[in-house]
């Protein structure tokens, strides 16, 4: 990444960053957090009107002794995630083209090999699929090539922030074991559920069911906002004196107190469509196949169209803390004007990430296999499948803080050009020199 030219003056203005006390979608906010206390009251209810039954079988299903070395593994698998992320920055910031031309060309070597194998077993239908998919992966390389250069000098700017701000990765770490432990009360909350009946019975169901997609929606937004609250204000206030002490720490503070109704708002929106989606897929084995399929088809469509505009709502969130509504109103423009930029700079970009995070399961997979057959060989199975879930969950964390940083920087490039080129002049003509999407 190149070195930042130190200046004395501040660019912090047309309202970005605000540290104003005044909240936005205050609402929201506030129906977030009596959902959870509808949650909490769900559970105490439940517990106290369910009826105890002693198991029958007291002894636990794994030895005490073996407990403290399946712990060790899973350990093991985390901090070698952790090697790897680390590592992976390295490569992104050092070989960012190779890699992203890496991808692309395994990607059409993958479905060429899949289509022989499909053939080679005599499914014709199966291997003409894959082979049309190679052919697909092929053209996309072919016709994309000229946006190859800016991607990877997007890519090499981010990765090399990271390993600069680390922080916003520890964020992400964090927000794994908040979601853990959501689940830890979520899931006894909804069986606990079970036991009513009628129409008790399916409120229940849907509220909580929505309440699972919200509250992790909340959660994974809250991590990009403040990621994305970094990397803008490195963007627009790197080597003034507006650039404040701890960037990642005052854009958590910002998402979780006067932007938070707006990632709550922008969540429950991802959260219905998922909500939505699932009760769909549970009526499986009633009539009307075709009608679901095609339902369930427009729903996912939908809901990965609302994430991904999310994406780059919560940006303008994190800049300026506007409104959600505000905040898409502004993302609409921007999407009509670059939206085609956009996606193709984060699919070339995506491919990269997504790889990184299977290998790295991968690798922590049979790290804690090996490990696994000399201390617990009879666990062996299920300790490298939980490494392997393991390293991409982890791994995967990190690729999300980049991925926020890749959107974070390309609106900030595309709705204010010249602000890099005061911050970051040596950065702002690769940029230029590479991706012409923009009039500077």
């Amino acid at each position: 990444m190149p070195e930042e030219r130190p200046r004395t003056d501040s660019v912090a203005d047309d309202g970005k960053f605000p540290d104003s006390s005044s909240y936005r979608d205050v609402m929201f906010a506030i129906a977030f957090i009596i959902h959870l206390i509808a949650v909490i009251v769900i559970l105490v209810i439940g517990v106290s009107t369910h009826s105890s039954r002693k198991a029958e079988n007291d002894e636990p299903a794994v030895p005490f002794q073996e407990l403290g070395r399946i712990f060790g593994i899973c350990l093991t698998g985390a901090a070698v995630a952790f090697g790897f992320a680390f590592f992976w920055l390295y490569l992104m910031k050092r070989y960012a083209r190779q890699m992203i031309y890496f991808t692309l060309i395994a990607s059409v070597i993958f479905f060429i090999a899949m289509a022989i194998i499909c053939f080679a077993a005599a499914n014709i239908i199966g291997g003409i699929i894959l082979l049309v998919c190679a052919l697909f992966h092929g053209l996309i390389y072919y016709l994309w090539r000229p946006k190859i250069p800016f991607a990877a000098a997007m890519l090499t700017t981010v990765a090399g922030l990271l390993r600069k701000y680390p922080a916003p990765s520890h964020f992400a770490y964090g927000s794994l074991l908040v979601q853990i432990a959501w689940i830890i009360l979520w899931v006894p909350t909804f069986s606990l559920a079970q036991q009513y009946e009628g129409g008790t019975n399916t409120g229940l169901s849907v509220f909580l069911i929505l309440s699972f997609f919200w509250t992790s929606q909340v959660i994974k937004n809250v991590i990009h906002v403040t990621a994305s609250g970094l990397f803008a204000s490195w963007y627009f206030l790197s080597g003034t004196v507006g650039m404040p002490s701890n960037p990642t720490l005052k854009s958590f503070k910002r998402a979780t107190t006067t932007s938070f109704g707006s990632i709550c708002f922008g969540s429950l929106l991802v959260a219905v469509l998922k909500t939505l989606r699932q009760l769909l897929n549970s009526s499986r084995n009633q009539g009307n196949y075709w009608v679901r399929c095609i339902l369930d088809c427009l729903l996912s469509i939908l809901e990965n169209l609302m994430s991904y505009f999310n994406m780059y709502a919560f940006t303008q969130v994190a800049i300026y803390g506007k409104t959600y509504c505000q905040s898409a109103k502004d993302t609409w423009r921007l999407i009509k004007s670059h939206g085609i930029d956009a996606v193709i700079n984060d699919n070339l970009i995506s491919g990269v990430l997504l790889m990184g995070s299977i290998l790295a399961g991968i690798l922590c997979a049979v790290v804690g296999g090996l490990i696994a057959l000399a201390w617990a060989p009879a666990y062996w199975v299920i300790l490298a499948a939980a490494c392997f879930v393991i390293g991409v969950s982890l791994v995967m964390l990190t690729m999300e803080v980049v991925e926020s940083g890749v959107a974070t920087i390309f609106v900030c490039f595309a709705m204010d050009a010249p602000a890099l080129q005061r911050t970051s002049p040596e950065l702002y003509r690769t940029f230029t020199e590479t991706y012409h999407g923009v009039l500077v």
